[in-house]
């Protein structure tokens, strides 16, 4: 083989091995270009499985906060006119939520500063944990005033228990093992209730009447009295 032969055989060998070399960086370049597809490929797939996941949770918590709250108990308290007749309120606390309020405490702004038979039981009975199931309400005497021209036995005519309106906190947890605090706020006030209706207690005794039947028809006054006072 001559010079200008070898020389040539030299230069094909030689851009052979050059091709071969780009063929590889080629190959190369290809691979990394597709590690790198499959990389952000499993990068957006592991972002959206985790944005996924974190609604699912998000859902699970709702789910659990909405089960809650629709199971929760749910205690408010409000005036009534009182059983014992004119001039008398009583405070109703009813709980009608679906499950029992536990540890019902409340706590009253306005106490008046001389106790008397009203305010002192209220005291007790606030201060004391309740248990309240579903549908179950508590009735106390609020209020209780005076007729015309009567008076206490004290000579004072001021009505006795809480007199103005007040603020009632109301305290209590329920039987779920979170063990979660409510806490209910309520303004009970009498005097911006309106005009409220007073049962009929029917006619008075007829003149003539023996002292039985004169009897008879007190019973039943009180009674009717009393079923118009169930029925307010």
């Amino acid at each position: 083989m001559d010079p200008d032969e070898l020389a040539q055989r030299s230069a094909e060998i030689a851009q052979s091995a050059a091709d071969a070399a780009w063929l590889a960086a080629y190959a190369a370049l290809a691979t990394a270009v597709l590690s790198l597809g499959l990389l952000v490929g499993a990068v957006l797939a592991w972002r959206v499985a985790k944005a996924t996941l974190d609604q699912s949770k998000a859902a699970h918590r709702q789910m659990e906060k909405d089960s809650i709250e629709q199971t929760r108990p749910y205690v408010y308290a409000h005036l009534v006119p009182g059983l014992a007749g004119e001039s008398t309120w009583d405070l109703l606390i009813t709980n009608t939520g679906k499950s029992t309020a536990r540890e019902l405490l409340i706590d009253c702004d306005t106490w008046p500063k001389i106790e008397d038979e009203l305010t002192g039981p209220l005291r007790k009975m606030f201060s004391t944990p309740q248990s309240l199931p579903p549908g179950v309400s508590l009735r106390t005497m609020w209020k209780l005033g005076l007729g015309e021209n009567e008076r206490w036995v004290d000579g004072t005519t001021d009505p006795a228990g809480i007199a103005s309106g007040a603020t009632l906190r109301l305290n209590y947890t329920s039987d779920d093992a979170s063990k979660p605090s409510y806490r209910d706020v309520y303004r009970v006030d009498d005097s911006v209730i309106g005009l409220t209706p007073v049962p009929s207690t029917g006619p008075d005794a007829k003149s003539g009447l023996t002292a039985a039947e004169k009897d008879l028809h007190n019973v039943l006054r009180a009674a009717t009295l009393h079923l118009g006072e169930l029925r307010r």
